[in-house]
């Protein structure tokens, strides 16, 4: 099995990381909690009474990511279908290689799936005729793997780009969780707050292991709920019922109970449901899973045209019309994916152009974990939803994990309400408000990571670094079309964000104006300022109360460093940290399962506080070159 080696550590960022909050133990003069996150805090469940509009309390977000955070990003095993030795993909980068690859995926499906490698090289790709991607993934069990960021690079030659994308990973039916595969059942009583039990008019046709939708549909009652019916702005979300469709959870029935009707789910709830909105479950359609994209560059040829204004995007013959609505990658209907170590990068342009709009999309995912991805460097960041580099447009419980995203419109986007239970933990978000266009840099209408609009809910950002960025939850009024963004976030939680340097815009790094409670704890750095006024006139009875606030400039002693972390040791009980632990008079020396679910358990291990000065001290680092797939690492400390 692969292992790394790390001898006298010293000065490696991310595995500084680990170590953050036991060194903070030995610095810090009064370490605090929250009020809302006591010592003997526990998952909030629905015997507890709790109403997501009114009560202040921090759910558990802990169930993002890959399996719920309970298994590493691996396909071990799996058979190997090599482009270049089996399928005749050209590594130089000469030839086209898109059909020769798209060959090496329709083989490993044919197969029941497999890992498509990717040796080291560039590999020229480009849009077939007829097509709406370079390369289309349609099945379960298929990891399309490199051989590392900066090895192996996909190089797309297409310009014209559309609505369209260079890899798209999809279910074949891809409609997405509206789709109804039995007969709606209706709820039978009211669930307010966080719930795993529901009950239902009948559980007839309902057994373990099946997937379904909790819907509560959007009615003009939901609407009022939200404060979204009209107001002295002009917004009226009742005028778009159908399109907003309403809350949509994916969840999988974990227990029935044949005597009052009740079932069991295996992920809580986000928001209110009630029977008078008509709220139902019912059956969807089949997704996929263990499909996954790791250890590549991609990047696309730069568009040389011009036309790059914020409203070029919907003028025929512009540049930003050929760029607009295009992603480099884009995954739907999945569930339990990843991408890991998969970074943009500039295949000779000579404006430093990654991708011509936007890097990766998640749409009606749930449990998908981004990893170490790096996305900067948009040539278009106009409006229409362009230069984004992660967007989640439909997604629960997925886990953001140690990306970097800048030099975009837009670092991080969450839209729409059927975004809930997601997680952006330890990322850089840096020189956000930017487009490349065509050699010189411009700055865009759009600026910062965001909830963008549509009532992104019950999410959590969590120890993430933000220079000439910020992030925000706020009311957004009249921006975008049917429906119009309005409310854009509630239950929202911004914990132990840290600020290097604002952006030139704002003089805060988050902005947290929700709807009934959200809720920001713990800010540090140069740049620790919080903004909960307004963001559009008018608009601050939509969302009175004012958010809760703790900790501003205090984070660097906030106990614990991580919520996501902590909540996540706590319901697996430390189960699924595989971590190693042995101390001598001299030496220290741990091994721990590669996970972006447990970057932090070393601070859990027996007397780490009296080695802290040391790991930060210690001169001198050697890696040894990771082996592609390996799971397992290993630090050594010698006094």
């Amino acid at each position: 099995m692969g292992v790394r080696t790390i001898s006298h550590f010293a000065a490696n960022i991310t595995l500084l990381a680990f170590f953050a909050f036991a060194s903070a133990g030995l610095r810090a003069q009064e370490p605090w909690r929250s009020i809302l996150y006591p010592e003997d805090w526990r998952p909030p469940a629905s015997e507890d009474g709790l109403d997501f509009e009114t009560d202040s309390f921090l759910q558990d977000l802990s169930y993002a990511g890959y399996r719920m955070g309970s298994a590493s990003l691996s396909a071990d095993g799996a058979a190997v279908f090599d482009v270049v030795e089996a399928f005749g993909a050209d590594p130089t980068g000469t030839k086209d290689s898109t059909l020769a690859i798209q060959e090496a995926i329709d083989a490993a499906k044919e197969s029941g799936g497999g890992v498509i490698l990717l040796p080291e090289g560039s590999y020229r790709l480009s849009i077939p005729e007829g097509q709406d991607q370079c390369l289309l993934i349609e099945s379960s069990n298929i990891v399309l793997r490199g051989e590392g960021v900066g090895r192996t690079y996909l190089f797309n030659t297409s310009t014209e780009m559309r609505h369209r994308r260079v890899i798209r990973v999809r279910s074949p039916e891809s409609a997405g969780w509206t789709a109804q595969r039995s007969e709606p059942i209706p709820l039978a009583r009211d669930e307010l707050g966080p719930t795993r039990v529901l009950q239902l008019a009948t559980i007839d046709g309902l057994a373990v292991g099946d997937w379904i939708v909790v819907h509560n549909p959007a009615t003009e009652a939901f609407i009022q709920d939200l404060n979204m019916g009209p107001g002295l702005d002009g917004v009226d979300w009742t005028d778009t019922i159908d399109s907003l469709r309403g809350l949509l959870y994916l969840r999988q029935v974990t227990a029935v109970e044949e005597a009052d009707n009740l079932i069991e789910i295996d992920i809580p709830t986000r928001w209110s449901l009630k029977t008078r909105d008509g709220a139902v479950v019912y059956k969807t359609e089949s997704h996929l899973s263990d499909v996954a994209l790791e250890a590549f560059s991609i990047g696309n040829k730069r568009i040389t045209k011009t036309g790059w204004e914020e409203s070029d995007y919907s003028v025929p013959g512009t540049a930003a019309y050929d760029a607009h609505d295009s992603y480099l990658i884009e995954m739907r209907s999945v569930v339990d994916g990843w991408m890991q170590n998969v970074s943009s990068y500039n295949p000779g342009n000579d404006n430093d152009v990654h991708s011509l709009s936007n890097g990766v999309l998640l749409d009606w995912c749930r449990n998908v974990t981004l990893y170490r991805l790096r996305f900067l460097n948009a040539q278009y960041g106009g409006g229409g939803g362009n230069g984004y580099m992660i967007r989640l447009n439909a997604a629960s419980e997925s886990l953001i994990a140690e990306c970097e995203v800048g030099h975009s419109r837009h670092g991080f986007v969450m839209w729409r309400m059927q975004n809930s239970g997601n997680v952006v933990t330890r990322c850089y978000d840096h020189d956000s408000g930017i487009q490349l266009a065509d050699t010189v840099v411009q700055s865009t209408a759009g600026r910062g990571s965001d909830h963008h609009g549509i009532f992104s809910h019950s999410n959590l950002f969590d120890g993430n670094r933000l220079e000439r960025s910020y992030l925000e939850a706020a009311y957004r009024g009249d921006s975008g079309s049917s429906p119009e963004h309005g409310i854009s976030s509630s239950q929202c939680v911004y914990w132990n964000i840290e600020g290097v340097a604002y952006h030139e815009s704002a003089d805060y790094v988050v902005h947290s104006q929700q709807y009934g409670q959200g809720y920001v704890i713990g800010t540090r750095g140069e740049a620790s300022g919080v903004r909960l006024s307004e963001k559009r006139p008018n608009s601050d009875m939509r969302t009175n109360p004012l958010d809760f606030v703790e900790g501003e400039g205090l984070g660097d002693t906030l106990v614990p460093a991580s919520l996501y972390q902590d909540q996540l040791l706590k319901r697996t009980n430390g189960a699924t940290a595989r971590l190693w632990f042995e101390k001598t008079e001299n030496s220290l020396k741990f091994e721990w399962e590669e996970s972006p679910s447990f970057p932090w358990a070393l601070e859990h291990a027996e007397d780490l506080e009296q080695w802290a000065i040391l790991l930060e001290g210690a001169a001198g680092v050697h890696e040894e070159p990771l082996p592609v797939g390996a799971q397992f690492f290993r630090l050594s400390v010698q006094r």
